[in-house]
């Protein structure tokens, strides 16, 4: 197995997801794509811990509460184990800072689903990390949403 990883879907109002554009760096993977945020598990590192750590240092936000959504294995993404999680964005997207990647932005799943999103603060188009990985993901944070209400 690869490298593990952690992810957090954050949605917002609505049935928008807060994404983030990630810097143009060529040491990291896909660079200048959007993808929802996370990073790398840390050894003795649990994942929760790493989401919430990750979403401290990207966008200084710090959830009250961290739901589980899944663990599983993407071999196109690299090889790597993703822990994905999500929380509520309970604060406005202005009052984020961001200090990991280019820019952030709140986009619906059909506008995730295009394969491209706008960045408003670049003010153009970018590609979304090239994986149904995403689309499964909200698919799946719809469906547990929708049975706890």
């Amino acid at each position: 197995m690869g490298k593990k990883e952690v992810v957090v879907i954050l949605p917002y109002t609505g049935n928008e997801v807060l994404m983030q554009l990630r810097d143009f760096k060529p040491c990291i993977d896909f660079p200048g794509h959007w993808g929802f945020f996370g990073g790398s598990i840390e050894d003795g590192e649990e994942p929760p811990k790493t989401a919430r750590r990750e979403l401290a240092e990207e966008i200084s936000y710090r959830p009250g509460v961290l739901h589980k959504l899944d663990t599983e294995h993407r071999p196109e993404l690299g090889n790597i184990i993703i822990h994905s999680f999500f929380c509520s964005l309970t604060v406005p997207v202005a009052n984020l800072v961001l200090d990991e990647g280019i820019d952030t932005g709140l986009f619906t799943l059909e506008e995730i689903a295009t394969k491209e999103l706008y960045s408003k603060k670049i003010k153009k188009y970018f590609p979304v990390i090239p994986s149904e990985y995403f689309v499964a993901k909200i698919n799946k944070l719809k469906d547990y949403l929708r049975k706890l209400n």
